[in-house]
């Protein structure tokens, strides 16, 4: 079973991947992908049981306010990841991957996406009582749909021919929209270290998988609250700007 695993695991894995998901949520997928793996069950199949997963998650957020509550809902959380990850490494282990899919999985992380920022705010109006939280919680949801809907524009063939970017991805596909070079050249003004490391520092907020285990354990979830959404904010804000600049020039 292990070596079935691990042979997984180096089949289906990405050659640029985050961290946590390398050493991580990929790993722990590769044993659902070994279960999965001569069964019926589909890649897709598993996208919706993830989203499932995740809005029984969400449901725990916003009807059990307690910490333990807490602790609970974020595990099934960190566990719909998991079985987010096995969805993509099935279809590549299974050699059918398809554009459908990929698309399908990246509408399941942005309704996360929608959800998270819905349920955390009404999560902490609940324990806090200051209406100002569902405030930030609706505006939020809008920050986060618009992360969503620029993301989608930019994906566009025909966007990225006019504007010489390529598609980025935001909000709930967990920090690929902060596309962080590999490696850094050796030569670089002050300025670009200051944006080098704004990139890094948004990655790694807007993939919240990789934290927000630490944020429930610390109960301060309205933290990750703003953080998260002030991402997701200066996300949109760059792409805008990319999209004002490249496309409202004159032609």
């Amino acid at each position: 079973m292990f070596k079935a695993v691990v042979d997984a695991y180096h089949r289906t894995k990405k050659p640029s991947d985050l961290a946590f998901n390398r050493y991580v949520a990929r790993p722990a997928a590769a044993v659902l992908v070994v279960l999965l793996a001569n069964t019926r069950v589909t890649p897709n199949q598993v996208t919706f049981a993830s989203l499932a997963l995740f809005f029984a998650a969400a449901a725990g957020l916003l009807i059990f306010p307690s910490w333990p509550a807490l602790l609970a809902s974020v595990a099934l959380l960190e566990f719909s990841y998991v079985v987010d990850m096995a969805d993509g490494q099935l279809a590549r282990f299974r050699g059918t991957s398809s554009p459908a899919g990929a698309h399908l999985d990246f509408m399941a992380d942005e309704f996360k996406a929608l959800v998270l920022v819905a349920a955390v705010a009404v999560r902490q109006w609940r324990v806090e009582g200051q209406q100002l939280l569902l405030l930030e919680g609706l505006g939020g949801v809008v920050v986060v749909a618009s992360a969503v809907t620029i993301t989608s524009f930019l994906r566009r063939p025909e966007v990225v021919a006019a504007t010489g970017k390529s598609g980025s991805t935001a909000a709930g596909d967990y920090g690929q929209g902060f596309v962080t070079p590999a490696a850094p050249p050796a030569k670089r003004s002050a300025l670009g270290w200051a944006m080098f490391a704004a990139e890094a520092v948004g990655k790694f907020v807007v993939h919240y998988p990789t934290y927000i285990w630490l944020v429930a354990i610390a109960n301060r979830m309205d933290m990750f609250l703003h953080v998260y959404l002030f991402m997701n904010f200066a996300y949109f804000m760059r792409s805008m700007l990319i999209v004002v600049m490249r496309l409202g020039r004159r032609t």
